[in-house]
């Protein structure tokens, strides 16, 4: 059905058939969570990374990198949908953390996320793995 919901959105006929007190922060949310593995940060992303929440994830990024975060590992497990302002984010990041001799690491086993990578060629930029521990083995290699 998400084919159906992009047709909508294009069409303009979601915007038209919305509630006047509709607000694209609620239905379109992005929830992040940050936590430490050893010296590497892992931000947790689940839902959305758009338009609407891209600007949220690109200031958590930066500023985990700004604390000294060389190595993040971004957990996309959870993501339903990324477009190009959420590519452009992970972009930002992974020039802010090449500064420091650092890198970013994606979790993804959503075929239509790992897809979005595949069809931009981000798939050769970011090392993308299926599960949070072969990220973590592969920083955690390069941490010692």
């Amino acid at each position: 059905m998400d084919w159906l919901r992009i047709t909508r959105e294009r069409s303009g006929w979601l915007n038209s058939h919305r509630p006047k007190e509709y607000n694209p922060h609620m239905e379109m949310d992005l929830q992040i969570n940050v936590r430490k593995n050893g010296t590497t940060r892992v931000i947790d992303l689940t839902g959305e990374v758009d338009a609407y929440t891209s600007a949220r994830f690109r200031e958590v990024m930066l500023e985990l990198i700004e604390e000294g975060g060389q190595n993040l590992v971004i957990n996309m497990s959870k993501v339903e949908y990324i477009d190009s302002s959420g590519l452009g984010a992970l972009v930002g990041g992974l020039k802010r953390v090449s500064e420091r001799k650092g890198r970013i690491v994606i979790v993804c086993d959503q075929p239509q996320v790992s897809k979005v990578f595949e069809i931009t060629g981000l798939e050769k930029v970011f090392p993308i793995y299926g599960n949070e521990a072969d990220a973590l083995n592969l920083i955690g290699g390069e941490d010692k």
